[in-house]
């Protein structure tokens, strides 16, 4: 069960996980909403890509004790870097992360990128030129767009942002397509199963539109577990890593990956596949 975490859920949720401590060895799963990655609501709850990884992990650690708990994408990296035992299905590595955490293989792959739009509005876009987000962000600025708070999404893209950070932040998917929907936000950079998830989950499969862009990732981008940087973390990536090695090659997984895709994108992330398993 993923129970949701106020102060005083979180003071239980860490009191039980002290006393599991105490009994033998445990892992905290942190959960971010995060659909089609993680799904914490709705008809699908529990059955998204990073949910179903997250189920097969703890079927094959069952000398664990394992905790569920749904935080804030800002409270993962806070508990990681004070060390506590948690870990999150779906971190992508980075150098500052890594000074902190610790990472599993890749579990999936997050593929490919796009400039998300309003269906409407891709005239106005495309009549841009080749698309640039470099150029979106100095020479459009009247373009409204937001990223999600302490997010690495892809290199190019995690850089233009840093250099020309949006005047606004978000904290949770829903709330970004709903401002681009309702017209308060221009654009996105997202990736494309994200968007079309967000869509239908709005009630609206056909309202945007994903426009490739300059900087987008040619290779996909590879999410993995992340756990605490600290021996109790490295001896659990070590594990996960064994049972990621038996499985990530199996047709079961493969559906796993595949899962919420868009049609269209089927045939790239296929293509890719090998060198998702030939990944470290």
């Amino acid at each position: 069960m993923v129970k949701r975490c106020g102060l005083a859920g979180l003071f239980l949720a860490l009191a039980l996980a002290g006393s599991a401590r105490a009994e033998g060895k445990q892992i905290t799963w942190s959960v971010f909403g995060a659909a089609p990655y993680t799904i914490v609501d709705g008809e699908n709850r529990d059955n998204g890509i990073s949910d179903r990884i997250r189920r097969l992990l703890t079927a094959r650690l069952p000398d664990y004790s394992h905790f569920t708990m749904l935080v804030p994408f800002p409270r993962v990296l806070a508990s990681l870097k004070s060390g506590e035992e948690w870990c999150f299905v779906g971190g992508v590595k980075t150098p500052e992360r890594e000074s902190f955490a610790v990472f599993s293989r890749p579990v999936a792959m997050f593929y490919p990128l796009r400039i998300v739009v309003r269906a409407e509005n891709r005239a106005r876009f495309e009549a841009l030129g080749p698309l640039s987000l470099r150029n979106l962000l100095t020479e459009h600025r009247s373009l409204r767009t937001s990223v999600l708070r302490d997010r690495a999404i892809a290199p190019a893209a995690d850089a233009l942002f840093r250099q020309y950070p949006p005047s606004q932040t978000y904290s949770e998917f829903g709330e970004a397509f709903r401002m681009l929907l309702n017209g308060r936000l221009d654009y996105l950079v997202e990736f494309s199963s994200i968007a079309t998830y967000h869509a239908q989950a709005l009630g609206a499969p056909d309202a945007f539109v994903g426009l490739p862009f300059a900087e987008e990732n040619q290779e996909p981008v590879f999410p993995r577990v992340m756990c605490a940087g600290t021996p109790w973390g490295r001896e659990v990536v070590a594990r996960i890593d064994a049972v990621l090695a038996e499985e990530r090659a199996s047709p079961a997984y493969r559906s796993i990956v595949e899962a919420w895709a868009a049609e269209a994108d089927l045939p790239r992330i296929r293509a890719v596949y090998d060198s998702f398993l030939a990944s470290d």
